[in-house]
């Protein structure tokens, strides 16, 4: 029986692009940066780039997070501060938490069918203060996140972990994630069944997700079909 739930947190649940750049917009302003503030897309471009290859291992975190802010600078030939910028930046995020629209009744619906672990690749202090700022604190059953771990998801020692420590068998378990890269490339890695939440219709590629869906329904139609 599929009744524990290996739920991802930033675009599956968590709306990350609210978040961030809403803090984004904060910290250009902050530092007088206005026009900058206009320009969250290339920023973001930059940011998602650099997550990617911290899922390769290609860079570590604390590198991360400074050279997102120095490729953005550099790109605006701006001589702003990066280091400065992302603290600011961060700041901010570890306050400003938002749900994806629905996702509310989503957890509720699928924590009356089981155990929720929220899986995620943030840093400690971005996803445990949004989850206080939304009252989520409590609400999972566990909440796993790379930094503490030691090991990045899509990594294989990530989610053993995660079966180790939640004491699971992975026959029971199902990864709900809107990642490739991460979520479904680990669990097709870990031998672990997989739903990709695809609401915006990407192309699969890179990895094979078992089930697909396009919505919190979808999602929660497939996990009743398993049951």
């Amino acid at each position: 029986m599929k009744n524990n739930f290996l739920l991802d947190a930033d675009e599956t649940v968590l709306d990350f692009i609210r978040s961030s750049e809403e803090s984004f917009r904060a910290a250009m302003n902050e530092l007088g940066e206005r026009q900058a503030a206009e320009r969250y897309a290339e920023f973001k471009e930059i940011n998602d780039s650099l997550w990617r290859e911290y899922e390769r291992g290609e860079i570590c975190k604390k590198d991360l997070m400074t050279a997102r802010f120095s490729r953005f600078f550099a790109r605006l030939q701006s001589s702003a501060d990066a280091k400065e910028a992302n603290g600011l930046y961060f700041d901010k995020l570890c306050r400003t938490g938002y749900l994806l629209p629905g996702a509310t009744e989503f957890m509720r619906e699928l924590k009356r069918r089981g155990r929720i672990y929220l899986i995620t690749n943030g840093t400690p202090a971005a996803q445990y203060g949004r989850l206080e700022s939304l009252g989520l604190n409590g609400f999972f059953d566990g909440v796993f996140v790379s930094d503490e771990i030691g090991y990045a998801k899509p990594d294989v020692r990530f989610f053993e972990f995660v079966l180790a420590s939640a004491r699971v068998k992975r026959e029971d378990c199902l990864v709900i994630g809107d990642s490739l890269t991460s979520d479904i490339k680990g669990a097709n890695a870990s031998g672990i069944e997989s739903i990709w939440f695809n609401p915006k219709g990407k192309t699969a590629s890179g990895a094979r997700p078992d089930h697909t869906a396009d919505s919190y329904r979808g999602v929660l139609e497939i996990v009743d079909s398993l049951q």
